[in-house]
């Protein structure tokens, strides 16, 4: 059941870093169009891809009703702090939605969902790399994948790259700076740029929808 789970687990990683990436991918079967309205992408089946590189560190799935001490990442001076939103519908066959100014894409295995669901996602202006998911409460039958690049990301070209991750809260915080208590630490892979060896990519395993942001620990 474990081994089942992991390999479950790894071909929804390959199948969203394929999404992002800009090398060649090699199709096992035939892929849908990758673009339309509104920034949904059509749902990609599953295929053999060229990684952006070799995963170089998997942070486990934490959570304490405590709250967990994490500092919230901030964009480099490189990227356009403004609100970017994404909205469309998704059902039991997948699909991806992207947010390209916030580096950002989300993707849905089949079967995650049991119904046609309205989907949101809102990428703030606050200067930190945070995501509000909804709708709100919304849970899921197989994780869904965010992949977030880190090129214009603080943490970028650091060591604190390295120690990166999605985290989740419940509520809005009216102030990102300073030590945040996040619920959860969500699965995370790390992948390097097969050139410099940064840390370039990482992904995020989600059970659920509510606030998410890209912290350090």
């Amino acid at each position: 059941m474990i081994r089942s789970r992991f390999f479950r687990s790894l071909l929804l990683v390959v199948t969203a870093v394929g999404v992002m990436s800009c090398t060649d991918s090699i199709p096992t079967q035939p892929v849908a169009p990758t673009t339309a309205d509104n920034g949904l992408l059509s749902g990609l089946v599953g295929g053999v891809v060229n990684l952006l590189g070799d995963v170089i560190r998997v942070i486990g799935f934490q959570t304490d009703p405590n709250g967990i001490p994490v500092t919230a990442v901030q964009w480099s001076p490189s990227h356009v702090n403004q609100v970017r939103s994404v909205s469309a519908t998704i059902g039991v066959n997948g699909g991806t939605l992207a947010i390209p100014g916030s580096d950002f894409t989300i993707s849905f295995p089949y079967g995650a969902l049991t119904s046609s669901t309205n989907i949101t996602i809102t990428s703030d202006g606050t200067g930190y790399v945070t995501y509000d998911m909804q709708p709100h409460g919304l849970t899921f039958r197989k994780p869904v994948v965010v992949t977030q690049r880190l090129n214009n990301t603080a943490v970028y070209g650091t060591p604190k790259a390295l120690n990166s991750f999605g985290a989740y809260f419940a509520h809005d915080l009216l102030d990102l700076s300073g030590i945040l208590r996040a619920l959860e630490i969500e699965t995370t892979t790390i992948f390097s740029n097969p050139r410099s060896g940064q840390a370039e990519v990482e992904t995020w395993l989600l059970n659920h929808f509510s606030r998410y942001m890209l912290a350090s620990g």
